[in-house]
């Protein structure tokens, strides 16, 4: 009778289930529109703990390697206060200090490059033309690159000058843009407040854990906590200031040689640079591309300094900054980059790469657990070659040999008992 019930429960949970996808498979417009209105919500508080998150490291220095040190027993009382203070002090005037710096002088390069488009434009098709010329001449092809673009310069001018459509798109822009800089400032200030009641909300989330969580999921999730702070907090600080050095080189380097729009590139490699794998390539190729409409030798001055900033960075600047917190060979570095790129954009880029090394380390310590507990047999089962997997085969075969001949013997003596009592 119970194994029955045992069987209809079963079969109950699988149809409810079964019903459960349907009805999301029915509904996952509406469904996914929620969950979209929900998350559009909480943005202020997303992009608060982001920095909350981010500022814990320079808010940690200030508050015990610097004030920390200060023995007095009253200002020990307006230590977090002061070091959380200085930290938004320090942070954001350095921010506020070098975007007053960039900000005109990109407005300078972007305002001379909007004047030199005609010229560049006409470069460009001089340069294209003679490389159609050449590849009709000594491949015997067919080509037309002029057409193509030719057909993209006339699409985009018509649409520029189609006024009405035009404005529409500038007045969303201007409406998407104030949405935007509204829940940055909503999220600074929710940051001040996540920052200086840390330990208050980390109490709270603990308490709710151990009340209404299986207490034996606690160091499961303990454990997922730190291994992500690990491999995410520490990668992303380090990315940041990697990126700004190499930022700041490009930029001494191309105003020391007098390359043209050196702000406007430095500032495209830094930020493209905090993508991993991919960002030297985003960053460098318009930015090549651009000098290369200028002067071609600019062009190849830059790549033969963009390949060997690259080096330095890789060899010297990263390991030291940034470490080996990822710990992932280049494969599954360039497989969490395409993965989450593509899933969730440019965010994904920046940040699959550590979150997957997070969940890599996860599973590569349960995986070993596991194998522990199996002891010699998983062993062998790693060590064996797949072309020798025969040999498995065989040992399975005399176990289970060996197996059988010990339940016969002890059949026996169970015979032999019950022959004797008789």
């Amino acid at each position: 009778m119970k194994k029955k019930f045992n069987k209809m429960t079963g079969i109950l949970i699988c149809i409810t289930f079964a019903v459960f996808l349907l009805f999301i498979k029915d509904n996952v417009n509406n469904i996914w529109g929620g969950i979209c209105n929900f998350t559009s919500i909480l943005t202020p508080f997303i992009y608060g703990f982001g920095i909350a998150y981010i500022l814990n490291f320079p808010y940690r220095f200030f508050q015990n390697k610097v004030f920390g040190k200060i023995k007095s027993p009253r200002f020990r009382k307006i230590n977090k206060p002061v070091s959380l203070i200085v930290t938004y002090l320090v942070v954001f005037g350095l921010a506020a200090f070098f975007i007053s710096i960039l900000i005109p002088e990109l407005s300078t390069n972007v305002s001379i490059l909007a004047k030199n488009i005609p010229s560049y434009v006409k470069s460009f098709k001089e340069i294209t033309g003679a490389i159609q010329t050449w590849l009709n001449e000594k491949l015997h092809i067919n080509v037309s690159f002029l057409d193509s673009f030719n057909s993209f310069i006339a699409s985009t001018i018509k649409s520029v000058s189609n006024l009405p459509d035009f404005t529409q798109k500038v007045y969303f822009a201007a409406v998407n843009t104030a949405g935007v800089v509204i829940d940055w400032t909503m999220g600074f200030i929710m940051s001040i407040y996540m920052l200086g009641s840390k330990e208050f909300l980390c109490n709270q989330l603990k308490r709710f854990g151990a009340a209404f969580l299986p207490t034996k999921w606690m160091p499961t999730i303990y454990e997922i906590i730190n291994v992500s702070d690990d491999k995410c907090g520490k990668f992303i600080v380090g990315k940041i200031l990697d990126s700004s050095i190499i930022g700041l080189m490009v930029f001494i380097y191309m105003s020391l040689r007098g390359l043209p729009y050196a702000l406007l590139i430095s500032v495209i490699v830094a930020v493209c640079n905090l993508i991993p794998f991919f960002g030297p390539f985003i960053g460098g190729i318009p930015s090549a591309m651009l000098l290369l409409l200028v002067n071609p030798a600019y062009c190849l001055e830059f790549i033969i300094m963009i390949i060997v900033f690259q080096q330095i960075d890789g060899n010297f600047i990263g390991p030291k900054i940034v470490g080996s917190q990822v710990g992932l060979v280049g494969f599954w570095s360039l497989f969490s980059v395409i993965a989450a790129g593509g899933l969730f954009g440019l965010p994904g880029m920046i940040l699959g790469t550590p979150i997957f090394a997070a969940i890599y380390t996860l599973v590569g310590r349960k995986m070993s657990a596991r194998i522990a507990m199996k002891g010699e047999s998983a062993e062998r089962v790693i060590n064996t070659k797949v072309i020798e997997s025969s040999s498995l085969t065989n040992v399975k075969s005399k176990k289970n040999k060996n197996k059988d001949k010990t339940e016969k013997k002890e059949e026996n003596k169970e015979d032999n008992t019950e022959s004797s009592d008789e």
